[in-house]
């Protein structure tokens, strides 16, 4: 990613699924996956424009919390 791409949006998620406490990274990439695309897709449709999703995650207490950012394309 280029450091000139402009910031259009972001979101932080929280999901307290059972999934998420199993232990399985499987179930925690499909929950993460999940969000991120229905972040992509609201993003674009509310903009009009492709952007990149950038993201980190982390185990909290009792889930999990997402930290989503969208940069222009």
């Amino acid at each position: 990613m280029n450091i000139s791409n402009k910031l259009i949006d972001y979101s932080i998620v929280y999901d307290a699924r059972k999934e998420v406490n199993s232990g399985k990274y499987d179930h925690k990439k499909m929950i993460i996956d999940e969000a991120v695309k229905e972040f992509k897709t609201e993003v674009e449709n509310r903009n009009g424009k492709e952007v990149i999703v950038v993201y980190d995650w982390r185990k909290t207490h009792s889930g999990m919390e997402i930290i989503m950012y969208a940069y222009e394309k």
